[in-house]
């Protein structure tokens, strides 16, 4: 894998969520978050906002991950969970929660 520049990156982030069955749209670059996806099969399941990034290496990832990273409500109805994904350049997706079907994390 390529080094990538960002916009390609949420580009592929994008394609992989809708390719799970998220509809997603891209938020402007000045929000906390670049990329917003709900499942519509799942009206119960929370709406999820996703912080784009990409690193060089899996260190700068966790990095990025951990001062990017905010906690999600306790329980009950969340409206919405932030997550953040991080590309490692020539690695692949570095992600704080898994989705099923998504390429396989950089651990």
């Amino acid at each position: 894998m390529a080094r990538l520049d960002s916009e390609r990156v949420k580009r592929i982030a994008k394609v992989e969520l809708e390719t799970t069955g998220y509809t997603v749209v891209q938020t402007d670059d000045s929000y906390a978050w670049q990329l917003v996806a709900v499942n519509e099969s799942q009206p119960t399941e929370p709406i999820i906002c996703i912080t784009v990034k990409r690193a060089n290496t899996i260190r700068g990832a966790k990095l990025l991950m951990a001062r990017y990273q905010r906690p999600n409500l306790p329980s009950g109805f969340q409206a919405y969970k932030h997550q953040v994904w991080v590309w490692v350049d020539r690695k692949g997706w570095l992600h704080d929660i898994e989705f099923e079907g998504l390429t396989n994390p950089v651990k």
